[in-house]
């Protein structure tokens, strides 16, 4: 019982968390019903149960502040605006390209931004890519990327910004020609990744060779 009532406090802390913002020292509040221990010890297990809820619930509400990107200018959110703007980025390609059949989907770990010509600055937070199907790219290569720099939108009762949200990933940006997306480096991810990720698409390649459609996506 105890367990589901700190369970309870924590996602309520959670959501109190996603709608104020509050200061760390809330946190020390689970500590005031301790002092409590000295005048009623025979209701010592209700009121340690009280304390440990009372830290769960700030805690909660903390950690999910902390999980926020702040809005300083280090963070690629920090330059989301109501309308799209263009921007060039550089980042690494820090997971295996989704490739569909016009398009293929790239999460960019965002290392510089650069507005509209004010000059390149170090940010960081991962932007969404949308390009063009060719030429191809890889976990670990290095790109420097120009578009509008926008917000996930909603697609229909979906929530897919949140679902982008809890994947790291705060912007999109949609590259409608190869020319306005250029490798500048390749092979700068994680060693062990890279080889995952290599020896993942030689058997989907070999599976498809050897299997036709639908069996080869199974």
């Amino acid at each position: 019982m105890a367990l589901i009532y700190l369970s309870g406090a924590w996602v309520a802390g959670i959501f109190l968390g996603s709608r104020l913002a509050l200061p760390f020292a809330l946190i020390f509040v689970g500590l005031v019903p301790l002092s409590l221990l000295f005048f009623f010890p025979q209701r010592r297990k209700l009121i340690i149960i009280t304390a440990v809820c009372l830290i769960a619930f700030f805690g909660g509400a903390l950690c999910y502040q902390a999980s926020q990107p702040l809005k300083d200018g280090s963070h690629i959110s920090s330059y989301l605006e109501e309308e799209a703007q263009e921007v060039k980025v550089e980042g690494m390609v820090s997971a295996d390209p989704e490739v569909r059949d016009s398009a293929t989907h790239i999460r960019l770990s965002v290392s510089r931004i650069d507005l509209e010509g004010e000059g390149w600055r170090e940010v960081g937070g991962n932007v969404l890519l949308f390009v063009p199907r060719y030429p191809e790219y890889e976990y670990g290569d290095v790109l420097r990327a120009s578009g509008e720099l926008e917000t996930p939108t909603q697609l229909g009762d979906f929530d897919y910004k949140g679902y982008l949200e809890h994947q790291g990933i705060y912007a999109t940006m949609r590259i409608y020609s190869s020319a306005d997306i250029e490798r500048i480096d390749t092979g700068r991810g994680v060693k062990p990744l890279e080889w995952i990720y290599s020896l993942r698409n030689s058997l989907s390649e070999s599976i498809a060779e050897v299997m036709p459609e639908p069996q080869a996506a199974l």
